[in-house]
């Protein structure tokens, strides 16, 4: 009995990966002086809203509340989300260390807790490696997830949908990225996707065909 209780709660552990792929960002959130400028004219149409912090900030539980949720309601969504949010962010860090990009950073007035919020954010976080977008690659990673299960959890897909839509706008809005950063975040999330999850059915194939037994739990 004591097997079975811990057994459900194992793949969660391997959520862990991402946790230490993030950490990686850390050694490469640094200025090589040669940074491009990705803006465009229309990013210059876009007004900066520092109040849109707020959804920025929520991404964090966003990405791993959803995870964990999946972890034991979805178990093969969950590992080829997981799966798609790891690669995808090693392959942006390789751009990053590669090709450098960055996006200009309006000053923040104020005193109101959104401008604090919106310091405190451009303080932890330089200029630079902005694009393909982290937060808009794991965001709509999460996003292409709910769509496949939109059909038996409406609810659960407008909502995912609708919160992660806020968050790829608040990317704009806060000044983070610029339209090419989302664009190619969005475009990359949609090839890691179809990439893990081509590997993972490769992989459920031939555990069906193998080890019944051991398939991943759906």
């Amino acid at each position: 009995m004591k097997n079975k209780s811990i057994l459900p709660l194992h793949p969660l552990w391997y959520s862990l990966l991402l946790v230490l792929t993030s950490s990686i960002y850390s050694i490469i959130n640094q200025s090589s002086g040669h940074a491009v400028d990705v803006t465009t004219l229309i990013d210059g149409e876009i007004p900066f809203i520092k109040e849109f912090v707020v959804p920025y900030l929520l991404w964090y539980p966003y990405i791993y509340g959803l995870l964990i949720y999946y972890c034991f309601v979805d178990r093969k969504h969950y590992f080829v989300a997981l799966g798609s949010l790891v690669s995808g962010k090693l392959v942006c860090f390789v751009i990053y260390s590669l090709w450098q990009s960055t996006v200009p950073r309006p000053d923040v007035v104020g005193n109101d807790i959104f401008a604090h919020l919106m310091r405190f954010v451009y303080s932890h976080d330089q200029p630079v490696n902005c694009l393909p977008s982290i937060h808009v690659l794991t965001t709509f990673i999460m996003m292409i997830v709910v769509h496949k299960r939109r059909e038996q959890h409406k609810w659960e897909y407008a909502g995912v949908t609708a919160f992660g839509t806020l968050i790829i706008l608040s990317t704009l809005f806060t000044k983070q990225h610029a339209v090419l950063d989302v664009l190619s975040g969005i475009l990359l999330a949609c090839g890691m996707y179809a990439v893990i999850q081509y590997m993972f059915q490769a992989i459920s194939a031939y555990q069906a065909s193998h080890f019944p037994a051991r398939q991943i739990k759906k």
